[in-house]
């Protein structure tokens, strides 16, 4: 194991190395920042005229707006393969290169701050999200009045001075987009995944994995008041059934949540109309490693639950149980016509999960299926030929350069129009590119 402690080691010169480490980080990011518009602009049209007469000789390849009125619009395929080497999805891509537009074009005084160096990248970027929904002269003046001190003042102060700069320029269109982002930023994820907790020795089998939910959203404060006031009571109801009498508040509020579901699920909720609440088995044939752990798979929570646990569920009134057999996902099913069959489907969905295209996100229901080698060239309707591509990735590996081919079952090395190589897992993406040129500067 490597030492904790060098002997020489002194307090001033690892806070220095914190020091100079931090500095260099900040220049890298505005690095990227620079190179973002630069890229933006090696890829863009001004106006959308010229954008339609493009295309017609693009395949699908579409300009967007990604800035405020007055940028120009950006490829979507040159977003797409910035993303990919930037290491995120297609969408948080667009969206970084969407504010590199925005500072160059719109923010001209802030991205002066961002070339002398004197102004942190994330800040700038935040200025940049601020301003994309003025007009370009409103979004002119605001960066004149925040453009000189932007570097020096507080995230919460900076907001408000663009916000009531804004609305002393244009304050119709300031109160119709204050109107606009309180409806545009509310949002709820619900998602789900494994957990192996610490158990303590002696506890009983099957405890030792939990099968559990994440939620995350932004209310409208009226029905964030509701909420509260209907889990705040349901967690203190819950006090008396047996199974939460000593259970901590915090874990009565996430049941309340659940009681919430289930009222509606069983249509109890102020007469509101539901749908009986189901509990999906899939039972795999290549789980033989959980024989006799007394667990089981989910395919709908990609996790690991208990045999009591899932007694727990199903007997829960108002739950319908729809147990659903699944092929082996190593079998190779083949069709002979075009179009995939559900079988084909299903196996496909639970076996990629995602999207298989580098650092996407969108889940594999949701995507086609991809003939690899293309069915009018041979290529077979058949497990090993189909891949899960969202529509927006399907259209790039169509026309727009980009290549892959199968290692293995849900394993893929893709190639970029540019050269760059990634490997997709069913864990995540790997950036495997060899260096293809030296750094760029960027800073001048």
């Amino acid at each position: 194991m490597e030492a904790l402690l060098d002997p020489d080691d002194t307090t001033s010169d690892l806070l220095a190395a914190v020091r100079t480490s931090r500095a260099v980080a900040e220049q890298a990011d505005r690095d990227v920042l620079i190179a973002a518009a630069r890229f933006a602009a090696l890829h863009s049209v001004q106006d959308r005229e010229e954008s339609a007469r493009l295309d017609g000789d693009t395949f699908g390849d579409r300009m967007l707006p990604l800035a405020g009125s007055g940028a120009p619009l950006i490829s979507e395929a040159a977003a797409v393969e910035f993303a990919a080497v930037w290491g995120r999805s297609t969408q948080a891509g667009k969206k970084f290169l969407g504010d590199a537009v925005e500072l160059r074009y719109r923010l001209k005084h802030v991205w002066a701050r961002i070339l002398d160096g004197s102004l942190l990248a994330w800040r700038a970027r935040r200025i940049a999200d601020l301003t994309r929904n003025l007009d370009a002269d409103a979004a002119a003046w605001v960066d004149q009045q925040i453009g000189a001190h932007a570097h020096q003042v507080g995230t919460r102060q900076l907001e408000r001075m663009i916000t009531q700069a804004a609305a002393l320029f244009e304050p119709d269109a300031a109160a119709a987009i204050a109107e606009h982002d309180a409806v545009e930023h509310r949002s709820v994820t619900i998602t789900t995944t494994e957990t192996t907790p610490f158990v303590a020795t002696g506890a009983e089998q099957g405890q030792a994995v939990l099968a559990l939910g994440y939620l995350d959203g932004v209310l409208d404060a009226a029905d964030a008041l509701d909420l509260e006031q209907a889990v705040a009571a349901i967690a203190h109801g819950l006090l008396d059934q047996d199974d939460y009498a000593t259970a901590s508040l915090d874990v009565r509020r996430a049941a309340a949540l659940g009681v919430l579901g289930r009222a509606y699920n069983s249509g109890s909720l102020d007469g509101v109309p539901g749908v009986a609440r189901v509990v999906e088995l899939v039972i795999h044939t290549d789980t033989r490693d959980l024989a006799g752990t007394g667990l089981v798979r989910l395919a709908n929570t990609r996790g690991l639950a208990s045999i009591e646990r899932l007694e727990q569920w199903a007997t829960t009134p108002g739950t319908v149980i729809k147990p659903i057999i699944v092929v082996d996902l190593a079998e190779d099913i083949e069709t002979a016509g075009y179009v995939p069959t559900a079988r084909q489907r299903r196996q496909a969905e639970l076996l990629h999960q995602k999207c298989s295209f580098p650092y996407c996100q969108a889940r594999a229901e949701h995507c086609d299926l991809d003939h690899r080698r293309p069915y009018a060239q041979g290529g077979r309707t058949s497990s090993r030929n189909l891949t899960p591509l969202c529509r927006h990735h399907h259209r790039m590996k169509t026309h727009h350069g980009w290549r892959y081919h199968r290692l293995r079952a849900g394993v893929y090395r893709w190639h970029s129009p540019h050269g760059y190589e990634y490997l997709v897992t069913p864990t995540g993406t790997i950036d495997i590119s060899n260096d293809l040129a030296p750094p760029l500067t960027l800073a001048a």
